[in-house]
Formats: structure tokens, C-alpha cells, sequence
């Protein structure tokens, strides 16, 4: 009698024991499908967030703004583009002599004019102006702070008047090709320095530059049309800036090219 009630005993803990067992595995599996499904849900959700973010990053391009560079070369327009839809600022150097007149000349009157018109958050302007020769600019490699600015665009006068009985044309035009072999990644548009009133060489170096220019497919900003036959009263005698009225015609022609309204 003892033997079979202990048999009876054994044999209900085992069909206990049996059923918590299978009533824990099928809980863990229920847990565990949970578990399983939550990584997915959330790898979505994050996929879902950067793609937000990305697009968030990317700005719709005014039309407006792309109207006003539409006389620029068509790979600086599409740079400018490329630029405002990324949020960032589109670098351009205004490069050159003296000429370019410091504070108070064309120049800084062109980079005013810039940041009005396409605004701060879209061009970035910057002035490099040197008292020096081409062969000075190249060989002293005065050119690496124009590098380091990393300009889309760079308005060059290459130094043209103040190699004027200095350094021959040919040598300029080397010159010329030196810097443009240090910002491959820029668009270069090249225009002369101010008329020289009463001069018979300079205007031809001046022609011999723009057909460099024609050559090397350079885009040439002739603001010589800009100024009255006779110059005497926009430049400063005997010295290679233009006056008050000088840097005034040249901004202008600058203008209507940079800013097509």
C-alpha cells in the first residue's frame, strides 16, 4: 500500500513538473517572437529619420537666384546650384593688382553688390589684392591664399599694367596658365586692368590678352567698353588705379554681368 502511494505521489510531480515546462517554453517563444519583431520596427523608424534628415539638409534653389547668375559661364551656374541646394556658401575671388582699388574701389563695390543681391547665406566674396608683378604672384606663390580660400569662381586681372615694361606678354600669359594649373576646380573669367590714356604699347598687350583669353576658351570681361574714348578723368596720373569715376564704370560693367536683373 505504502509503495503505491508513493508511486502516485512521483507520478503527479512529474505530470507537474512536465506541465510548468511546457507552459515556460511556450511563454519564452511567445517572448522571444516579441523580442524579435522590436529591432525591425525601430531599424525602420531610424531609416525612416535619416532619410528625413538628409532631405531637411537639401534647400529647393530659388529661381531667382539662378536668374541672377544666368550671364555666367554654365558650369558656375551649375556650382552656384549645386551649392545653395547642398546650404552652402558659394566661394568667388576677385583677384588682381592694385587696380582693384582697396575699401572705397570697384571691387569692394562688386563684393557689396554680390551679397545684396544673392545674399550672405549664398556667395562668399573675398578680395585678394596684390602690389606685385605676375613673376612676383607665381614665383613667390603669393597665389596660396587664393588657394586655401578654395574659390568656384575667380574673377582674374592678371597683373597686366604693372607688367607693362616688366615682364614681356608671353611671360604674363605663362603666368596666367600657372595659376590656373593651382585651382583646377575654379571657374576663371579674366579681364584687363583700367585704359591708359595716351599709351600705343599697353592697348596692344591688352589685345594679345584677350586673344589669350579667345585661345584658351577664358571667358573675358571687356569692361574697356565701358569707359569714354578718352580716360584722362577716371584715373588717377600716373599711377595705375583708376579715380573715384574710374572704379565707378568698371563696377558698373562688372555689375551687369555678375548680376543679370
Amino acid at each position: 500500500m505504502r509503495n503505491l502511494l508513493t508511486a502516485i505521489i512521483v507520478l503527479a510531480c512529474l505530470v507537474f513538473l512536465g506541465s510548468g515546462y511546457l507552459y515556460w517554453k511556450d511563454r519564452t517563444g511567445v517572448v522571444a517572437s516579441e523580442v524579435d519583431q522590436t529591432p525591425k520596427s525601430d531599424d525602420s523608424s531610424e531609416s525612416a529619420n535619416k532619410e528625413g534628415d538628409k532631405e531637411k539638409k537639401q534647400k529647393d534653389v530659388d529661381p531667382a537666384v539662378v536668374e541672377l547668375a544666368s550671364n555666367w559661364p554654365e558650369e558656375a551656374q551649375a556650382d552656384l546650384r549645386e551649392a545653395v541646394e547642398n546650404g552652402e556658401r558659394y566661394p568667388i575671388a576677385l583677384v588682381g593688382s592694385l587696380a582693384l582699388g582697396g575699401d572705397d574701389g570697384w571691387a569692394a563695390m562688386l563684393k557689396e553688390a554680390l551679397e545684396e543681391s544673392y545674399g550672405k547665406d549664398v556667395v562668399d566674396v573675398k578680395l585678394f589684392e596684390y602690389d606685385l608683378i605676375s613673376r612676383q604672384f607665381i614665383d613667390e606663390e603669393r597665389y596660396e591664399e587664393v588657394v586655401d580660400f578654395a574659390p568656384k569662381l575667380v574673377l582674374y586681372e592678371p597683373f597686366i599694367l604693372e607688367d607693362n615694361g616688366v615682364v614681356d606678354v608671353d611671360e604674363n600669359h605663362e603666368n596666367i596658365d600657372a595659376f590656373l594649373n593651382v585651382i583646377p576646380d575654379a571657374v576663371v573669367l579674366l579681364q584687363p586692368a583700367r585704359p591708359v590714356p595716351d599709351s600705343s604699347i599697353y592697348p596692344q598687350q591688352v589685345k594679345d590678352l584677350q586673344a589669350y583669353a579667345k585661345a584658351q576658351d577664358i571667358p573675358y570681361l571687356d569692361h574697356w567698353e565701358n569707359w569714354p574714348e578718352d580716360a584722362s578723368d577716371y584715373v588717377v596720373s600716373g599711377e595705375s588705379a583708376p579715380n573715384e569715376k574710374g572704379h565707378e564704370v568698371w563696377f558698373e560693367y562688372l555689375q551687369e554681368y555678375f548680376i543679370a536683373e
